[in-house]
């Protein structure tokens, strides 16, 4: 029985050292989608509940991001990039919403500027998610595509900094959402700043987008209760 479990403890950190290689390369850069679960589970040799585990494993170590109804995504492929994830996972989220302040309204502005069609898509495509899960009133769903939402922003800026600062920031924005209740304050409405930034980004208008983004801001400093000044 133990060498039963010993050998399947090897397949899986097999799985894991040649997943992570992959993503170390480059091979599968950071913001892409990995392969689904059947087709790793070929290419590796190994059963589907390794792959399922080795996956699991590197979701908790931080290199990769399960996103509802959409995949498993490379959230970063170096070890400062995680260190500075990890870091930000313990920073106050008053901290967090700070650092946003400014870096929104670059995300913002660049996107505007920058997008590609396949990126708009992608934008739209996690409001609309934001839309449904608000509509149906789930707070995990509606948290993974608000801070999603916000991470593709960021990727349509051309700025792999900026973007690479934003995919480290999502562990803690999804908290700040939380802690904010955004849920209880969300609007679908068209003049919601995420609908406003949208259709900013959408014009390729970095002047709206900006203003757009400020507002938001706005709204989570508001329900987060945190000084205006600070």
């Amino acid at each position: 029985m133990q060498s039963v479990r010993k050998g399947r403890v090897s397949l899986v950190e097999r799985a894991t050292d040649e997943i992570r290689a992959q993503i170390v390369s480059g091979a599968w850069p950071v913001g892409s989608r990995i392969p689904p679960e059947s087709a790793l589970s070929e290419t590796l040799g190994v059963s589907r509940a390794s792959v399922r585990e080795a996956v699991r494993s590197l979701v908790h170590s931080g290199l990769l991001e399960p996103r509802q109804g959409d995949g498993t995504f490379v959230l970063c492929d170096d070890d400062s990039a995680l260190a500075l994830r990890r870091r930000l996972e313990r920073a106050e989220l008053s901290h967090v919403t700070q650092v946003r302040q400014g870096l929104d309204v670059v995300a913002a502005r660049q996107a505007a500027t920058h997008r590609t069609d396949r990126q708009l898509a992608g934008i739209e495509a996690a409001l609309a998610r934001r839309g449904a899960a608000l509509a149906a009133q789930d707070g995990e769903a509606f948290t993974a595509a608000d801070a999603e939402f916000h991470v593709l922003v960021a990727e349509a800026g051309d700025n792999p900094v900026l973007a690479d600062i934003y995919r480290s920031l999502s562990a803690a924005l999804r908290e700040e959402l939380r802690r904010a209740a955004c849920l209880d304050t969300a609007t679908a409405a068209p003049d919601d700043p995420h609908s406003r930034l949208t259709d900013a980004i959408r014009d390729r208008d970095p002047r709206a987008a900006v203003d757009a983004a400020v507002l938001l801001l706005a709204g989570h400093v508001r329900d987060l209760a945190l000084p205006v000044g600070d």
